[in-house]
């Protein structure tokens, strides 16, 4: 297995969707996580999220507003040349450039921009084909295992051992917002004890202002620290789990 030490000590600004289908707010949360990375001289990544909308959506689904997602990913579409535009600001701003894929197209995208590392979702990380294409390029992989067993957990650690790939797993618990009681941050300490060669992180659901938690995941070993960031305006309001600048500020001086 490769050096795993791009992994270590990073923090994770994860953009999802609150780029709200533009570019030019995108490119607003980027750079105000820049000015974050550079005020505490960390590792610093903005994680994008990939789907080809088109194959991604079932056709008997596409327009329907009962299922909340469905508008959500509609309404912040954005073209492989408005991601692009994204990617370019977050290295102009000194920050390592990944993304959450959801299918095998987006995969290829991810690989067309040369990011520097992609992310598997929880809900993905034992969808095979789309595991089976990221493995396939050899980048550093870090996995989230939110809802998943020890057993699954291991498929997949073997699964990514066996191809030779540099990953990273992440405690995660995918409750938005995820109540405090039930975020399990021992189960850190247990996976770092069951695959002592790799990388072990946490990416947070809980509140914002809760930053006493990432200071247990750090205490209990966590590397990697991830959360949902954004940028509130007068139009736009965050969702009870994504931080705000100074949220994210605080965030950091936390963990360090």
């Amino acid at each position: 297995m490769a050096n795993n030490n791009i992994f270590n000590d990073l923090f994770i600004f994860e953009m999802a969707n609150s780029h709200q289908g533009s570019v030019e707010h995108g490119i607003d949360i980027i750079r105000a996580m820049g000015r974050i990375a550079r005020k505490y001289n960390i590792r610093a990544a903005v994680k994008l999220q990939y789907r080809e909308l088109d194959s991604f959506i079932h056709p008997d689904y596409k327009g329907r507003t009962d299922i909340r997602h469905i508008p959500r990913f509609e309404s912040t579409r954005l073209e492989p040349a408005q991601f692009n535009q994204l990617v370019d600001a977050i290295r102009e701003e000194g920050m390592i450039a990944m993304s959450t894929p959801f299918d095998e197209a987006s995969v290829d995208l991810c690989m067309d921009q040369g990011l520097d590392i992609i992310k598997i979702a929880s809900c993905s990380s034992m969808d095979w084909p789309l595991m089976t294409r990221a493995a396939a390029t050899f980048k550093p992989l870090i996995v989230s295992t939110g809802g998943k067993s020890i057993s699954d957990i291991d498929k997949i650690y073997n699964f990514l051992t066996h191809r030779g790939v540099n990953f990273a797993f992440l405690h995660c618990v995918a409750e938005y917002p995820a109540p405090k009681e039930r975020l399990q941050l021992d189960f850190i300490e247990k996976m770092k004890k069951r695959y002592p060669d790799i990388t072990i992180g946490y990416s947070g659901h809980e509140d914002p202002d809760s930053n006493t938690v990432a200071m247990l995941a750090a205490a209990k070993g966590a590397r990697i620290f991830e959360r949902h960031v954004g940028l509130p305006t007068d139009t736009i309001k965050l969702n009870a789990y994504s931080m705000n600048p100074d949220q994210a500020d605080a965030w950091v001086r936390a963990v360090l």
